[in-house]
């Protein structure tokens, strides 16, 4: 009995060949998502609050004062040098004003030489006084610091002010609330040293 070995093995090729071919068209259609029994994901909008007015550039200003003043009651520190300003801020040398047009947060230093005691505050737009700026003492020659945070808002500009790229601006000013006084002094000795000192000085920076 004879065997055709080559009729049986081109038969098993082209078995071989055949399930193959099932074999790739079962992973392709595997990974093909044309194919899919489910429906597709529905679309999900959600609508948040409108993002506030956001202002690209920081703001902050240092102005100081090296001249010794007398202040009355209720009159603000003048303020002799502008240091730094940058953003949407403004001083003019030798007057009490800052100007500043960007609601938002901002950090606040103050720093003044008394030469007897007395009270001062930040007053803004010449109506209201921030209660967390107060501060003062009760003895002569003393310096008086404080920091605190303030937030100026969109109702706050309200200074026509031609310094401001939108024509108003939040009035911002050092002023003595002592009473019983008619007026106090600031200013700061400096022994016959040629660098003069400061006797006042704020500093107001943008952090929100």
């Amino acid at each position: 009995m004879s065997t055709d070995f080559t009729e049986f093995n081109e038969t098993n090729d082209l078995n071989e060949i055949n399930e193959n071919v099932r074999i790739s068209e079962i992973i392709e259609t595997a990974y093909d998502t044309s194919i899919s029994d489910c429906p597709p994901d529905p679309q999900i909008v959600v609508e948040g609050p409108t993002a506030p007015t956001i202002y690209t550039i920081p703001t902050f200003i240092n102005v100081y004062s090296i001249s010794e003043q007398k202040i009355a009651e209720n009159g603000c520190i003048l303020f002799d040098n502008t240091n730094s300003l940058y953003g949407n801020c403004s001083h003019i040398p030798n007057t009490s004003e800052i100007y500043i047009w960007k609601p938002g947060f901002y950090s606040v230093y103050i720093s003044i030489f008394l030469a007897n005691s007395c009270q001062f505050s930040l007053l803004k737009n010449s109506l209201y006084t921030s209660p967390a700026s107060v501060v003062g003492s009760f003895h002569s020659s003393s310096q008086n610091t404080n920091y605190f945070i303030i937030q100026l808002k969109d109702d706050d500009m309200i200074i026509p002010t031609e310094l401001s790229s939108t024509g108003y601006a939040c009035k911002l000013q050092l002023v003595n609330n002592t009473i019983n006084n008619p007026y106090v002094s600031i200013g700061s000795y400096n022994y016959g040293n040629k660098i003069p000192q400061i006797s006042a000085s704020i500093t107001i920076q943008s952090i929100l």
